[in-house]
Order: structure tokens, then sequence, then C-alpha cells
């Protein structure tokens, strides 16, 4: 009976338009079919939730977390070049921003044409330290931040 549930319930998955296509789902759903899909995702689910696989996950989690960081931080250090708008939403300069070897301070800057390859640190105009930057966040408010220092930075000059 679970076998002739399980057919309908996949035939009906399939969203067939027609009785005649609902039927045709329903006899190529076999009875040894059903057994080998059965058999496909417990072998699945059964790899994935096995004691070695769990106690191998749990293990290796930290180094590969500690690798995602380090990558993350190898990006940030190389530096981004973005497109910057003017007044007239045109995108005729460019903006860039690295942060220092040590992880300490975001240095930033306007470019007027697009560079080739690193940008060094002394080039660029602004820095911001990092400790100054109360609530870091991952997400677009930290634009938003960015803007309120500088313009802060600007207003003490």
């Amino acid at each position: 009976m679970q076998v002739v549930k399980e057919q309908i319930m996949r035939a009906l998955t399939t969203k067939p338009s027609s009785l005649d296509q609902f039927k045709s789902k329903l006899q190529n759903l076999s009875y040894t079919e059903i057994l080998k899909i059965r058999q496909s995702e417990r072998m699945n689910q059964e790899d994935f939730q096995s004691r070695p696989i769990l106690e191998l996950k749990e293990k290796i989690q930290p180094e590969i977390l500690e690798l995602i960081k380090q990558q993350r931080l190898n990006r940030l250090v190389e530096g981004t070049c973005f497109r910057k708008l003017n007044s007239r939403r045109r995108q005729d300069k460019f903006w860039y921003c690295r942060l220092s070897p040590n992880h300490k301070v975001l240095h930033y800057g306007d470019l007027e044409e697009s560079p080739q390859g690193e940008v060094p640190h002394d080039s660029l105009q602004d820095k911001s330290p990092l400790c100054s930057w109360n609530d870091r966040k991952t997400n677009s408010s930290e634009v938003g931040k960015f803007s309120r220092l500088k313009i802060e930075k600007e207003g003490n000059q």
C-alpha cells in the first residue's frame, strides 16, 4: 500500500496536465522503480548521516572555517576597484579600497582610471582604522557607515 501511495505522490509532484499524463507517469513509476528510488535515497541519507561522516565533519569544520576566513581576509588585502557614480549618475571615476596587511586599517581613495593590478597603500589618500568602527556588520549598512566616517573625517579637516 505504501508503494502505491508513493507512486501517486511522485506522479502528482510532476503536476500532469491531463489524466493521460498522470496514467503514463504511474506506469513509469513501477514497483521496481520505486524500490530503486527508495534505495538510492536511503544510500544518500545514510552516507551523510553515518557516524564516521559526522565525526569527520565535526573534526574538519574548524579548519574549513579558518580557511574561509583567511581567503576572505586575503581578498580584502588585495583590494577591489569600484565604479564611482557622480551627480549625473555617470560612472567615469573609480574608487579603490583595500585592507592593510596587518588587518588593522582600511585604505581607500579615488582613482581617475581603473587600475591594472594592485594599488599601493601609499597611493590611496584616505584611511580608516578598523578599531574606530564600533559595530562591524556584513550587510549593506557598512557602506553607510563608511560614508559617515568619510564625511566626519572631511568635516574635521
